[in-house]
This record gives C-alpha cells, structure tokens and sequence, in this order.
C-alpha cells in the first residue's frame, strides 16, 4: 500500500514525533506536557511548547483538554463499512453506550490508511474520549494512543502492539480447528487456502493455523492468496483446484473469499460437498434458497463489543494501566459445506455453464 503524496502547497500536518524530535524529548514527555500534567520540569516544559507552535501542531488543542473536560464522543475507525462482521461489531458497540454516554463517531477507512489517517486527524481535533480503532495501517496510531484512551480491535500493527489495549480474536486456533477437521474427521488429503490479503495481522493468524495443521499431518499445502474481491478470490481458486482431485477441502479466510471458492467451484462443475467441502470464519447467515450453511468460524462480536468498551473505560479512568491484550474464542459451527449437516441436493452455485470439469480420481 503507498502512501499518498500531499498536494502541492500543503504542508503534511505535524505528528507527535515531530514535536518531540523538535524539542529533542520523547513522545511520552510532549503528552504529558500538552495533557498539562504533573512531573515536568519548568524548562522542559517550554521548550516542548515552543516546538509545538512552531510546527503548528494540530493536536495540542486536543491532547490539552482531553484530560480537562469530555467532549461526549467516541470514535470508531472500521476497515470495511459494507462488511458483515464491521457492521455487526458497530450495532454492538453501539447499543452499549445509554443515553448518558457518548456519541458514536464513525470512519470507514476502506482498508486504506490515508483515510484512516484523516479519520485520526479529525478525531483528535474533535478532542473525542476515547477511540477503538480496526487498523490499516496509518503512521499517527501511536501518536493517538499516547493521547487519547484507544483499544485495538480485530487486528493488530506493529506500531501499536506494544503500547495499546488490544482485543482479538484466537484466529490461528480456529482456523487450525477447521482445516483439522477437513483432515481428521473428513480424511481429506488435500485442503486449499484460499487468502485475503496475509500483511493483514488477522488474516496472516488464519493462514498460519492452516499451515501448522497441514504440516502436522504431513501433507502438501496448496495457497493461492493476496485476494481483496470475491472475483480476485475466484479466479485464484479457479486457477488451484484446477490442479486438485476431489474430494478435497477448502479454508477461506473470510466471507469474500468463501464466495470467491464457491464460484470457483461452480465454474468447474464440481458440486459442494460430494467433491468439494469449503470452511471459512466469518459470520455468513444460511441461505435459505438454496438451504446453503457454512461450516465457519464465527466471531461473537458481542463479546468483542463488551471487552473493547470495558478496556476503553478502564482506560479512561486510569490511563497509567500497563497495555493489556484480550482473547476472545472463536465459535465453530458445522453445516452443509462440510457435509456435516446433509445438504437435500449436492450445492452447485449457478446458473453456470460449467468449464470442462476436473476429472474426478476417486475409485
């Protein structure tokens, strides 16, 4: 992902880093310097002050009243507004805040940490009380975190790793869980990842469970991966089970690429399970139409919701806690994909004119 180029004749805006090289302190002491608190020398005081001027640092406002007095909002930075598990996670976290609490803000980064850097920025300025931050990657997180009360959710960066609340969910866990079953109780051979993008720390978690399995049972891994659409998702999975003999199995690291697979799958003629049994985690509801339930991974994001908003308040009234890490177990659910529960009619996703169909080998 490349970072996008200020426009002629702005000027980037000043970081917390910038101000701390400037005054040549640690970023630790500007905040606590523009949060007027206790425990800095008068000198140094100044000086930090003085470089914030200079550099016209936007922040200062913000990080000064922060501690002082509440602004009555709570900012909410998603990757993916239009995805499932994002808008289950935003109507949870939401219904946990009473008439009395803040006000929800909300950003849709797209996956894109320029956007989620104008989402941070104009946080800040709205002196919000507290941020829970989805990451994509934006270079002034760690300058949020120092300032503002924030928990990571979902997925992590390494800025942040060390010093932020953080709640995620056991994803290399349950995405071993479900390539184990394919393997063990499937006594399949071959089992196909098909990934999202593996830079991303939650899907790199889920690849890895299906690596650690793979190579247990001593079997060849076949990944196609790097996927951000269904139609990404499709032609990679196209492209791999060409080179796969039914039966065999298939782990998605989400709903886009459990539909991306089922695509694929239609395109070969082949039909779900009898030839091909496909496992994901997400939380993709049963499709009635076609009596289609996914054995997948689901997340409980009313568990997520409730740790997130209760580390971001502890983290409010105490902002001296030591960073603490939250896990939370992923569900299993078994269904039609798998073969588990049984399907009336093997699934073949169309109407599709099947390519030639890959040969099947059983005997």
């Amino acid at each position: 992902m490349t970072e996008t180029a200020p426009r002629p004749g702005l000027r980037p805006p000043a970081r917390l880093a910038d101000v701390a090289r400037l005054a040549g302190v640690s970023t630790k002491t500007v905040s606590r310097v523009l949060n007027d608190e206790a425990y800095v020398a008068p000198a140094m005081r100044e000086r930090v002050l003085a470089a914030a001027a200079q550099l016209s640092y936007v922040g200062d406002a913000a990080a000064t009243g922060l501690r002082t007095r509440r602004s009555g909002f709570i900012g909410l930075i998603i990757p993916d507004v239009r995805n499932g598990f994002f808008a289950l996670l935003t109507r949870a976290i939401e219904e946990r805040l009473s008439p009395a609490s803040p006000t929800l803000l909300l950003g849709d980064s797209d996956e894109e940490a320029d956007q989620e850097e104008r989402y941070l920025r104009t946080f800040r300025q709205q002196r919000v009380d507290g941020l829970i931050v989805l990451p994509s990657g934006a270079p002034s997180l760690p300058d949020a975190v120092s300032e503002i009360p924030t928990v990571i959710v979902d997925r992590s960066v390494p800025s942040v790793r060390k010093t932020a609340d953080h709640v995620l969910a056991d994803n290399r866990r349950a995405a071993g869980r479900l390539v184990e079953h394919l393997v063990a109780h499937h006594g399949l051979r071959q089992v196909a990842l098909v990934a999202g993008n593996t830079t991303v720390s939650n899907v790199r978690d889920r690849q890895n469970g299906y690596l650690r399995v793979m190579k247990a049972a001593g079997l060849d891994v076949h990944v196609t991966s790097g996927h951000a659409t269904p139609d990404d998702a499709a032609a990679g999975a196209l492209a791999l089970f060409r080179t796969l003999t039914p039966p065999f199995g298939v782990f998605a690291t989400n709903n886009r690429m459990f539909w991306g697979a089922m695509a694929a799958v239609a395109r070969l003629g082949l039909h779900v399970p009898r030839d091909v049994l496909v496992t994901t985690i997400d939380s993709i509801g049963e499709a009635t139409v076609t009596g289609l339930k996914p054995t997948q991974g689901v997340i409980p994001v009313q568990t997520v919701a409730a740790k997130a908003m209760r580390l971001l308040s502890e983290r409010t009234q105490d902002p001296t806690l030591p960073p603490r890490h939250e896990t939370v177990d992923i569900d299993i659910e078994f269904g039609t994909t798998c073969g588990c529960i049984p399907l009336a009619t093997p699934l073949m996703m169309g109407p599709v004119v099947p390519e030639t169909p890959v040969r099947d080998r059983r005997v």
